[in-house]
Formats: structure tokens, sequence, C-alpha cells
């Protein structure tokens, strides 16, 4: 069954091609790239999930974007 989001693919794909955009116009490297949206990712995580939840949705969200990249390569 597919995960239904409560956010609209159009809010989605706004914002991912806001950071892209930005990524891009700074020349960033993939390395480059990967280190600031990790930072991002643990910087929402960390302001945003209480302390006693922040491993689990760390594991969720590496889980999440595990199956993305083999999804992708299908």
């Amino acid at each position: 069954m597919p995960i239904v989001s409560k956010y609209s693919t159009a809010q989605i794909e706004n914002l991912v091609n806001q950071l892209l955009e930005t990524l891009h116009s700074n020349n960033a490297t993939t390395e480059l790239a990967l280190m600031c949206l990790g930072n991002a990712v643990s910087h929402v995580i960390n302001s945003s999930v209480s302390q006693a939840q922040r491993t689990a949705v760390a594991n969720h969200f590496s889980q999440a974007l595990a199956d993305a990249v083999n999804a992708s390569s299908h």
C-alpha cells in the first residue's frame, strides 16, 4: 500500500527544486551537496524532534533514503 503524504506533490517538488537550484547556483560538488544536505537533516531532527525519538527518526530517514536510492537504480 502506498504511503499517502499530507503534502502535495507540488509543495514537495517546489522545495526540492529550490534546494537543488541553491546547490547548483553555488556550484556545489556532490560531496559538498551531500555534506550540506546531511547537516540540514541533522539540524531538522535535532531542532524538531524530541531527544527520545531522534535515533528512531534518523534510522527511519536512513532506511527511506536507502530504499529510494535502491528503487531508482532498478
